[in-house]
């Protein structure tokens, strides 16, 4: 299988994730520790009986965080495409089938919207997942495309990879940063037009 270039900008999408909800679990375990210790030393109370509770939470939240497939997320950048790694297998959209490229972001968050050329490939397990119809990124391309989750920390330096990398194909549309505030683009959907 071929894999990105060595000299490719690769964004670890998935780390973050998980260890956003690692981090989230070490209150609820400590909690759970100290509701055991209660009721090992035969303390045993409602108090104790709501944190034995919350550290089962706990326990929950990282079982779930390191069993996530998104640890494993990766996107790659280089002079071929763009390299998606779900976690179980990898996928490259090269520059070539791509009629236009762009950034979403919110405060909330971000994403890289990758046009096909042609109809979007839900056979492929990857490229499936990340199908999405929303608003076209420009009037003339369409209204189909790829949507990759980024991470809030490193986005940029990936995005300023996909603009260099795909500047020499003159038949891509860079779509550059675009804020995008869903409530509105909802409400412009359901808008009739007035012509």
């Amino acid at each position: 299988m071929p894999s990105p270039s060595p000299h490719a900008t690769v964004l670890h999408a998935g780390r973050r994730t998980v260890l956003g909800l690692l981090i989230a679990a070490v209150i609820p375990l400590l909690l759970g520790v100290a509701g055991v210790a209660g009721v090992v030393t035969g303390r045993v109370s409602a108090a104790v009986v709501v944190m034995v509770g919350v550290g089962a939470l706990g326990v929950l939240l990282a079982v779930v965080a390191w069993r996530q497939r998104q640890r494993h997320q990766k996107i790659a950048a280089d002079h071929t495409g763009l390299w998606v790694h779900n976690g179980r297998a990898m996928q490259v959209i090269q520059w070539e089938s791509v009629a236009g490229i762009g950034v979403y972001y919110t405060a909330q968050a971000v994403s890289l919207e990758v046009v096909p050329r042609g109809p979007a490939d839900d056979r492929d397990p990857v490229l499936r997942a990340l199908i999405r119809d929303d608003e076209p990124l420009a009037p003339e391309l369409p209204r189909v495309r790829y949507r990759i989750s980024l991470p809030q920390a490193g986005w940029r330096t990936l995005a300023e990879a996909v603009r260099r990398h795909s500047e020499p194909h003159p038949s891509l549309l860079w779509c550059g940063q675009i804020n995008y505030n869903p409530v509105t683009a909802a409400l412009a959907r359901q808008r009739p037009d007035r012509t």
